[in-house]
């Protein structure tokens, strides 16, 4: 009887699982409804299209789009062109270098003026800005001969360049110290963004990583090594553990405001190395350095004590055996 129940059971189990199944009309409906959908985004590309042929046919006179395989071949052709950094003449390149150089170099609060511009040409005249330190320059025409020995010319454009760029780079990595004595969160992480932005700039993502953590570092060693008590013989590890437990909630605060500030600008995994080099080893290591100091100082005051004790029994037993 047991194997019938559970037969029932399960034919009962099975009925119930293809009845909940659609049926034709729902079928048919499913289908209906994506193939209105599917119709729906065909238009709307046919209308972006439309537009598109219009807008170029009418911003550009001697191109004209008549049908859509035009349109794609003529999108095409201007995302490769585009892609493609324009070739300036060095002299072009040189005198420009040199006059912003000259700009940051003679007048004062000109960087952040300099660094829309530059911004702006890269992103609207589509010139490549190197931001490696070896082995890339501007693309540009040389006007030296071809059959010169030597030509100087890249190396002129790159050490203008890279002179501008230290300029600015300290004038960042200032910036971002300055931004670590804002009170305001939200305000501190808008303006740590833009500055470490502008960095990326101008260098590796690696190398702006290192500085900014370098300045991070230096402010978090400077906080943990305040929260503790110097070590002295009235040190209590449970009042040293009051100040640094304190002390946690404003490195929440930090490690918040570094992720805030990084996740829309490094990829999650950089993040998050970020914040454990940063911040978790360098708790570590202070702890580690803690508690070896403490250990230390109360293995000290321990000999001490022993010592003293070893002397003062040593001089009663004198005593009793002078008094013998």
């Amino acid at each position: 009887m047991d194997w019938e129940d559970e037969y029932s059971h399960n034919s009962f189990d099975l009925h119930c699982l293809l009845n909940s199944f659609p049926g034709d009309l729902e079928f048919k409906q499913i289908f209906s409804d994506i193939d209105e959908k599917i119709e729906q985004n065909a238009i709307s590309i046919e209308h972006c299209i439309k537009e598109i042929q219009s807008e170029v046919n009418k911003q550009c006179p001697d191109v004209q789009l008549r049908t859509t395989s035009d349109c794609f071949e003529w999108l095409n052709n201007y995302n490769y062109n585009s892609s493609k950094s324009p070739s300036i003449p060095h002299g072009d390149m040189i005198k420009f270098l040199k006059a912003l150089q000259d700009l940051l170099k003679n007048e004062q609060n000109q960087e952040e003026m300099v660094l829309d511009l530059l911004w702006d040409i890269s992103c609207h005249s589509s010139v490549s800005f190197p931001s490696t330190l070896s082995g890339t320059s501007f693309h540009f025409l040389s006007s030296t001969s071809l059959h010169s020995v030597e030509d100087h010319s890249s190396m002129d454009v790159k050490s203008i360049w890279d002179d501008i760029r230290l300029h600015l780079r300290r004038f960042l990595v200032s910036k971002l110290q300055t931004h670590n004595e804002i009170n305001n969160s939200q305000q501190k992480i808008l303006l740590k963004n833009q500055c470490i932005r502008q960095l990326l700039f101008l260098y590796p993502e690696s190398e702006v990583t290192v500085k900014y953590q370098n300045i991070q570092n230096k402010l978090l060693t400077k906080l943990l090594q305040n929260c503790f008590l110097s070590y002295s013989r009235e040190a209590n590890l449970d009042i040293m553990a009051d100040g640094y437990q304190g002390t946690m909630l404003k490195l929440y605060s930090m490690i918040k405001e570094d992720f805030n500030t990084l996740r829309e600008i490094l990829a999650p995994s950089s993040t998050v190395k970020f914040i454990k080099e940063t911040y978790l080893d360098t708790v570590t290591e202070e702890m580690a350095k803690f508690l070896e100091n403490f250990s230390g100082l109360q293995f000290k005051e321990s000999a001490v004590r022993v010592i003293k004790t070893s002397k003062s029994s040593s001089r009663h037993r004198g005593a009793v055996h002078a008094l013998g």
